[in-house]
């Protein structure tokens, strides 16, 4: 062991009050914000799920789904098992789970995984065959992709990726219940996820390496004008940090 003969005492050290950062100083500071990557695509897609409606055109129409749960398996056992100790479900309804979830091993994607969420949406229609309700359960898949495709974009959950990958639709009319099947491929984080403080979304042109007459009448439908500011060697060059 080695021992320093020469140690200096102790010296206490009075603590230093930080003032707190102003909101203009904390701007574009990446903080990391532990969570739970498959709850957070749960509760994203169940909050995509309970907001469309059963009347498209009335904003003020009820739900159209009456139960969204996580799967664990209770529809199969209200209907396979005689001694039903389950609680009632509401229908239309929708369950989720996830399949096929993997973890990347490679020391660089420590604990990232991907998976396949599947949602399960049961219709019950007893006139599914009628003429004029028989597609009603690929209109409602359309109504679904269509729902997340526009607020996906919202959840930190599904920004990674979240990717249409597989429908199916029923073979049989099974106790008045048609089940329907939508799986999206996932990508996750399973330790944390990043959000920024004060975030603005902002537009930024940087001239000159860009211009408006640089595009033509498709990119730059309303014929904006060129940037006279800055100037490129406003921008652009090399500054000797070394003193």
């Amino acid at each position: 062991m080695i021992v320093d003969k020469h140690s200096k005492p102790d010296i206490p050290v009075e603590p230093v009050d930080t003032p707190p950062q102003s909101p203009e100083e904390t701007d574009g500071i990446q903080e990391a914000v532990e969570t739970n990557a498959m709850i957070g695509a749960y509760k994203a897609v169940r909050k995509i799920l309970e907001s469309i409606k059963k009347d498209p055109n009335d904003p003020k129409s009820p739900p159209l789904f009456k139960t969204i749960k996580l799967d664990n398996g209770q529809l199969s056992r209200i209907k396979n098992n005689s001694h039903n100790l389950e609680y009632g479900i509401a229908f239309p309804a929708v369950f989720i789970h996830f399949i096929d979830v993997y973890y990347n091993v490679g020391t660089s994607m420590i604990a990232e995984g991907k998976g396949t969420m599947r949602i399960h949406y049961v219709l019950n229609r007893l006139n599914n065959s009628d003429d004029e309700v028989e597609c009603e359960g690929l209109e409602v898949y359309k109504r679904i992709v269509a729902a997340i495709e526009a607020q996906k974009a919202d959840f930190p959950a599904l920004v990674s990726r979240f990717q249409l990958a597989y429908w199916d639709q029923p073979l049989t009319f099974d106790d008045a219940l048609q089940p329907y099947w939508i799986d999206y491929q996932i990508w996750f984080q399973d330790y944390t996820a990043y959000a920024f403080k004060n975030y603005k979304d902002v537009y930024v042109t940087v001239p000159p390496f860009t211009q408006p007459s640089d595009q033509n009448e498709i990119a730059n439908p309303d014929n904006m004008p060129n940037h006279e500011s800055p100037k490129f060697e406003d921008v652009a060059g090399f500054e000797d940090k070394i003193s």
